[in-house]
């Protein structure tokens, strides 16, 4: 009986996470930006990103640093050197309803 209510909550949290949607994407504002192990520039460079990566946002760390993943890497960019991507599902999410006008 536990095991079978361990997981039917298992698959309940696990169909949240899927209907949540996808991640809010970013891209950085232009090319050799680094991505860091850690948050602080004295840190490990994982790696320099391109223009043309897209980035998944996982959450903002503080003010200054976000974390991202990358080909399933993943690591701390400076949050001024991201430009975040509209998420199209949330704008037409919260467009306003029209009024007939007949």
């Amino acid at each position: 009986m536990k095991k079978l209510i361990f997981t039917l909550a298992l698959l309940i949290q696990t169909a949240l996470v899927f209907a949540a949607g996808p991640a809010q994407t970013a891209s950085v504002s232009y090319d050799n930006v680094k991505m860091y192990r850690q948050a602080g520039t004295s840190t490990e460079v994982l790696r320099a990103l391109k223009s043309t990566d897209q980035l998944a946002v996982i959450r903002k760390h503080n003010a200054n640093w976000t974390i991202v993943t990358v080909n399933g890497q993943v690591g701390y960019v400076l949050s001024s050197e991201l430009t975040m991507n509209k998420n199209v599902r949330n704008i037409a999410m919260n467009k306003p309803a029209r009024k007939n006008t007949f």
